[in-house]
């Protein structure tokens, strides 16, 4: 179990956090840029002094302010891994992996680590041959390597382009099932947090405002702001579809265009716009109450801008206005 209590005073906020992680298990602190998540690593990690309140991992305590107790970095058995590998340009990938071990030799749980990260045709590769996939499976190999007791990762694959940070998240999924690795993710997108994490945080103004499994947050968010970090974009009266007081939140992804009724409130919207949309289209809807509204449509609308449409809401959520 790690368990995290954080208040920490920044310039513009102040940290007030409360996690608790159990063994084994990942989660995920996400949130817009300037939330506090990488605060919260970096003073975990032993980066950063702990103002007020503890950190302990199994038991052990890390850092608690009251006992004047703070951990340097290094005896805390945290691995760290960021977007910025940080590797050692002058020696080869087997010696960046094994550089932190006491003998600088592969063990078995070492060779284990390397085969499940691909990475037995590069050991003697240099840091600057490699792709930046390769960089980040050479660095979470080396955090790995001297077994920390849990992982704390800052925005790793926030600089990969789709197919390498794909790949990344396979071989963290992994290795996070073969080695029940209790890890700590920083992202600032919600698609990496529910494929990756048992639990997610969602973390603004350096305060955790709700937490919820993979697909809570999106099925039910609790409130306006949460759901705005969830990709819904627009909030309308409830009582335009009948549906009592409060905002009904309406997210891209669960607008469908026609009426079915059956399935969900429905409406009509003006056809604002249409554009392509990662292999689909995004069409920009006017609705009576003057706001837009987005969804997604599997074939082109060009041709229906201008022109009234119905619509069906997919599970909508109810929020207090």
């Amino acid at each position: 179990m790690l368990s995290i209590r954080i208040e920490q005073l920044r310039r513009s906020f102040a940290v007030r956090v409360n996690l608790e992680i159990p063994a084994g298990r990942m989660y995920c602190l996400f949130g817009p840029s300037g939330a506090g998540k990488s605060t919260i690593l970096s003073i975990t990690a032993g980066f950063e002094m702990l103002h007020k309140g503890f950190i302990s991992l199994n038991g052990s305590v890390l850092a608690d302010h009251a006992m004047q107790l703070h951990l340097p970095a290094w005896r805390r058995q945290l691995g760290y891994l960021a977007q910025n590998t940080l590797l050692f340009p002058h020696l080869d990938v087997l010696r960046n992996i094994t550089y932190a071990l006491p003998n600088k030799r592969m063990d078995d749980y070492t060779k284990g680590l390397v085969k499940t990260l691909e990475l037995h045709d590069f050991l003697s590769a240099k840091i600057n041959t490699l792709s930046g996939g390769q960089r980040q499976r050479v660095a979470l190999a080396r955090a790995l390597a001297a077994r920390p007791r849990a992982l704390l990762l800052d925005e790793p694959f926030s600089a990969l382009d789709r197919p390498a940070r794909r790949e990344m998240q396979d071989l963290l999924l992994a290795l996070q099932k073969e080695y029940r690795l209790t890890m700590l993710l920083v992202t600032h997108q919600l698609t990496e947090a529910q494929r990756l994490a048992h639990t997610i945080g969602v973390l603004d103004n350096g305060e955790v405002l709700q937490e919820a499994g993979p697909s809570g947050l999106v099925d039910a968010p609790a409130s306006v702001k949460v759901a705005r970090l969830a990709g819904y974009t627009a909030f309308l009266p409830a009582a335009a579809f009948g549906m009592g007081e409060g905002l009904v939140a309406l997210h891209p992804e669960r607008i469908h265009l026609g009426s079915n009724p059956a399935s969900g409130p429905a409406g009509r919207a003006i056809v604002k716009s249409c554009c392509p949309h990662e292999g689909r289209f995004l069409v920009s809807l006017r609705v009576a109450q003057g706001q837009t509204i987005e969804t997604i449509a599997d074939r082109p609308m060009e041709d229906q801008v201008g022109h009234e449409v119905s619509f069906t809401l997919q599970n909508p959520p109810v929020l207090a206005g």
